[in-house]
């Protein structure tokens, strides 16, 4: 489930209701269904497997390998292909492949068991980008006992303190298994 994190509610705000962008989003499945009908999934199943494991992303850690600039794990590549054939150049296609996968990473966050919130930035045209992404257990929660922790260490409770990293510690390796 994707939630705002604001500072009144805290990761308790609002769930996301509806799928951003969802008239592009549409058509960009369109396209990519087009192209190939088996994409999408192939996509979202690594989108998944990610989400299950780690307790932050964003849409280039799902996708870039980290070999060579701007180079895409091979499930992702029809995102970029689909526009290709769409007859879109190559620029435009690399700039909207990256709001494809944007959109499809916030579609599974929506559809995700995990409480998500994430992070968003005005753009120049007053939209909103959103840039990461945080598991509400295991990182803000991991975050808040790092926090007591230090506060417990400046007061002197070093036992409590240890106790309180070792908390934060398991819930974020419960959340990279």
């Amino acid at each position: 489930m994707l939630v705002k994190f604001t500072v009144d509610t805290g990761a308790s705000g609002t769930p996301a209701e509806r799928q951003a962008r969802p008239e592009i989003f549409s058509i960009y499945l369109d396209y990519l269904n087009q192209f190939d009908a088996t994409a999408e999934e192939r996509a979202r199943q690594s989108i998944r497997r990610y989400l299950d494991t780690n307790a932050a992303v964003t849409a280039a850690w799902i996708a870039c390998t980290n070999r060579v600039r701007d180079e895409w794990y091979p499930e992702f590549e029809p995102l970029y292909d689909c526009l290709i054939a769409q007859s879109f150049n190559s620029d435009d296609a690399h700039a909207e492949a990256g709001k494809f996968l944007g959109l499809l990473l916030w579609s599974e966050m929506m559809a995700h068991d995990d409480k998500w919130h994430f992070t968003e930035y005005p753009k120049k045209d007053f939209d909103y980008e959103v840039t990461h992404y945080f598991s509400v257990d295991a990182h803000n929660r991991a975050k808040a006992k790092e926090s007591q922790a230090a506060t417990a260490r400046a007061h002197g409770d070093e036992t409590r303190a240890m106790k309180l990293e070792a908390d934060a510690q398991t819930l974020r390796d419960s959340k990279n298994r």
